[in-house]
């Protein structure tokens, strides 16, 4: 995942929101997530699962801002450009979504992609998820200041 952002150019990162110049060193990347291996779901500060196509990872989806059985917001990342826009994407995020709420016991997932880049709009909404609103907002670390989608899936509550 790290080297995936370390490596991709300048004008992809920028189309999804990325300030290259925000991107951090690897080893300090590293040395921010893999503590989360050791701690328990409840303490955990971000949770990544892998896509894999023909035994060779294509892309990942993550969860940070975890607040165990209430809320985290989803994060979702195709690598392989060839694979892009193939629906498989889409079924990743969607099983990741799901093992998420489940792990978590979230009633609620939120994401807010690049409001200019269409993809992972396209995928929210194909995967049930409802637009909150738009804003403008510096979402993470790695971001540049920009107009953002809020997303919401929330749990469907049985009777």
């Amino acid at each position: 995942m790290v080297d995936y952002f370390l490596q991709s150019d300048v004008a992809f990162l920028r189309g999804m929101g990325v300030d290259p110049a925000r991107l951090p060193a690897r080893e300090a990347w590293l040395g921010r997530l893999l503590p989360d291996l050791d701690r328990d779901d409840r303490e955990k500060q971000a949770y990544f699962l892998g896509w894999f196509y023909d035994e060779t990872p294509v892309g990942h989806c993550n969860v940070n801002q975890i607040r165990y059985e209430d809320a985290a917001y989803l994060h979702l990342h195709s690598w392989h450009a060839p694979l892009r826009r193939s629906g498989l994407g889409t079924e990743f995020c969607r099983r990741a979504a799901q093992a998420f709420m489940q792990k978590f016991s979230l009633q609620r997932l939120y994401c807010e992609p690049y409001a200019l880049n269409p993809a992972p709009n396209r995928v929210l909404s194909k995967l049930g998820f409802r637009l909150v609103k738009r804003y403008r907002t510096i979402p993470g670390l790695i971001n540049f200041e920009q107009d953002v989608n809020q997303y919401v899936f929330e749990r469907a509550i049985s009777s």
